[in-house]
């Protein structure tokens, strides 16, 4: 799991706006051989300073201290759908297009299967377990729990 450690500024309708304060972690072997960089995934919950909102279905307050989590390999599998099938996909309508009928077979298998791969990753990205697979959750953030709430700055 990756996590990355925030403050909940403020909460509203079952969602909280929070400010990461540190940099989520990973396996911790990104800068070893064969280290996938997972925790370059900080892009995932915003620069360290940018607030966003999430769900925040256990009521944490403004001030509370949390973590955010995201599955391993969450977004590995999001790019691979998103990137893989349509690379994968265009090659093969490319190819079977040239096998059919030349260049201009290409051309048209290309763009043809572009068009279907764009759609089903919409269809595969608007499925309720990528959606949850994909989400950021909030945890109480155990370090923090004995030091108490933070005080929310508002910029």
């Amino acid at each position: 799991m990756i996590e990355a450690r925030g403050v909940v500024l403020r909460t509203a309708d079952r969602r909280a706006w929070v400010r990461v304060d540190d940099q989520p972690t990973g396996c911790g072997r990104c800068h070893e051989p064969g280290g996938c960089g997972g925790a370059k995934i900080a892009h995932a919950f915003g620069k360290p300073d940018e607030v966003f909102h999430v769900d925040n279905p256990q009521h944490f307050a403004a001030g509370d201290r949390v973590r955010l989590q995201i599955d391993d390999g969450a977004a590995l599998g999001a790019a691979a759908i998103s990137y893989g099938l349509p690379t994968l996909a265009a090659l093969v309508g490319a190819g079977v297009g040239t096998w059919w009928s030349g260049n201009a077979g290409a051309v048209i298998g290309l763009a043809a299967a572009l068009a279907l791969s764009v759609a089903a990753v919409r269809r595969i990205g608007g499925r309720r377990f990528w959606r949850q697979k994909l989400s950021v959750r909030l945890a109480a953030d155990a370090a923090c729990a004995q030091a108490g709430p933070v005080t929310a700055h508002h910029d």
